[in-house]
């Protein structure tokens, strides 16, 4: 509605300094009557600006009718009496027709009162252009209108598409994220007193709070997901014991940056996924960052034969890529891992 409240505005406004342009010789000749140097405006002057000034009117109220019935008057009409495609064509240009006729009539009888048809034929070919303007003008909105209306609803689907790409990916990480939990409380019981076990589904039901409250949000604050994976690490901890250690040197500074929910989760499991943990030799984990990057890094233990679906980092790098266009930083060497990921300010 808006849009086409700015069409209209920008056609009347067309339609006004065209038909200047039109007669921009006549209303210089206007204005040279009234010039200071000027002499006294004679009879003949009078009557000729009297035509001009009438002749701009005209043309005016002949120009923002034809272009705004081309515009966007017609589809009215069609829609009001059910025109088929065909029928609106041909009332489309039988209104035009009649239009061009009636404001020729106009200029007749004001001219010199109606004379015949011969002085309504002289006007209508000596203003033809004016109406054949009026109408390409016309033509040419209703085209820029139709090509910002697919532009939009071009973006409205990419954006309708992303959205559910972006749902799905972290969809994805649910099950996978409770099949570990269950596993993780699962071993506890086994192994832990009554009261560590209570402690485990307190950690766990914050966890699952957490993961639902963000579910409808495609960031999170590094503060929020900092608390999160503390929760998560604890855990993992009680699953595995002390065979990780969390170095966190995350800055104050940007602790209100956002990062995509479960980003540093993603991280912290994919550790303890693909790598040995030994009590004897606890992998170290650091996470630290610049102004625009939070670099985690861990030592290499490497397990042998890890069952693997590749879906944590890959899953990731999509959701920035779909939520800011950016990629996350993978890479491995002097047995050290660190993943590089960009903090969105």
């Amino acid at each position: 509605m808006r849009n086409s409240k700015k069409y209209n505005k920008i056609l009347f406004i067309s339609g006004i300094l065209i038909v200047i342009l039109l007669n921009l010789k006549s209303l210089w000749y206007i204005t040279g009557l009234f010039s200071p140097y000027s002499e006294q405006i004679s009879k003949e002057a009078e009557l000729k600006l009297y035509y001009f000034i009438q002749q701009y009117i005209i043309h005016l109220i002949a120009f923002q009718v034809i272009a705004f019935y081309n515009f966007s008057w017609k589809n009215s009409i069609a829609k009001f009496f059910r025109f088929s495609k065909n029928t609106n064509i041909i009332f489309t240009i039988a209104a035009n027709l009649f239009l061009f006729f009636l404001f020729a009539l106009f200029l007749a009888i004001l001219s010199a009162g109606f004379s015949g048809f011969g002085k309504m034929i002289y006007y209508l070919l000596g203003n033809l252009f004016v109406y054949i303007l009026a109408i390409s003008v016309a033509y040419l909105f209703v085209f820029l209108k139709q090509m910002y209306v697919l532009r939009t609803e071009n973006h409205q689907l990419k954006t309708e598409k992303a959205n559910a790409e972006l749902i799905s990916l972290k969809e994805q990480l649910s099950p996978h994220f409770f099949f570990n939990t269950l596993n993780s409380l699962s071993a506890v019981i086994r192994t832990a007193e009554k009261s560590d076990s209570l402690e485990f589904v307190e950690k766990l039901s914050q966890v699952y709070r957490y993961i639902l409250d963000s579910g409808n949000n495609n960031l999170v604050s590094i503060n929020k997901e900092i608390a999160f994976l503390n929760d998560y690490s604890y855990l993992l901890q009680k699953r595995f014991g002390n065979n990780f250690i969390i170095d966190n040197k995350i800055s104050i500074n940007v602790m209100d940056y956002r990062i995509p929910p479960l980003a540093l989760q993603v991280l912290l499991e994919n550790v303890t996924k693909h790598n040995k943990l030994l009590s004897s030799n606890p992998i170290k984990i650091s996470i630290e960052n610049t102004e625009d990057f939070i670099f985690f890094r861990n030592e290499i233990i490497k397990k042998a034969n890890v069952e693997s679906h590749g879906s944590g980092l890959k899953n990731l790098n999509k959701r920035y890529l779909m939520i800011c266009g950016k990629e996350i930083e993978i890479s491995g060497k002097n047995n050290e891992f660190y993943v590089k990921i960009p903090i969105i300010k």
